[in-house]
């Protein structure tokens, strides 16, 4: 930036964001963002995979996986292995496998869907930790198994 403005083609950049910002439905020409009303504030962002919960999804699950001492590549597993399975969805259900939710419970083969279940990102979190413990024993080793299968 500071080439830009000793070259004194500050003015022509200057130019060519505003004409950017007009192309974009910005503030008139010549205004800034502070002279005229910024745009409103969505009630909520979406960021990802449409999934506004996704963060907050994978915070429950971090401080519950430091519960079995899941931490760095364990959580890196189950953090790859969730991704892939439902993009931290809790409302997701699989039209092919019929897994619901994050850890992708799946009715018949898991056995009763437990109470609360679709509505509950901790409850569908803490089934797929005890899940993965008593199945597969650590994270890594239920994403190796999940990469060359598609379940775990």
């Amino acid at each position: 930036m500071v080439a830009v403005y000793q070259l004194e083609l500050s003015k022509t950049f200057n130019d060519g964001v505003r004409q950017m910002v007009c192309l974009v439905r910005g503030p008139s020409c010549g205004e800034t963002w502070t002279e005229a009303d910024r745009p409103e504030e969505p009630e909520a962002y979406e960021w990802g995979q449409g999934n506004p919960n996704r963060l907050d999804n994978q915070n429950i699950a971090r401080t519950l996986a430091e519960g079995y001492d899941w931490r760095d590549a364990e959580w890196q597993c189950l953090s790859n292995l969730w991704g892939a399975m439902s993009h931290w969805d809790h409302t997701v259900t699989d039209s092919e496998t019929g897994a619901i939710g994050i850890s992708g419970f799946v009715p018949g083969t898991h056995g009763s869907l437990p109470s609360g279940f679709r509505e509950s990102a901790q409850t569908q979190i803490e089934w797929g930790l005890g899940h993965i413990r008593d199945t597969h024993g650590t994270p890594c080793v239920a994403w190796s198994y999940w990469q060359g299968s598609g379940s775990y």
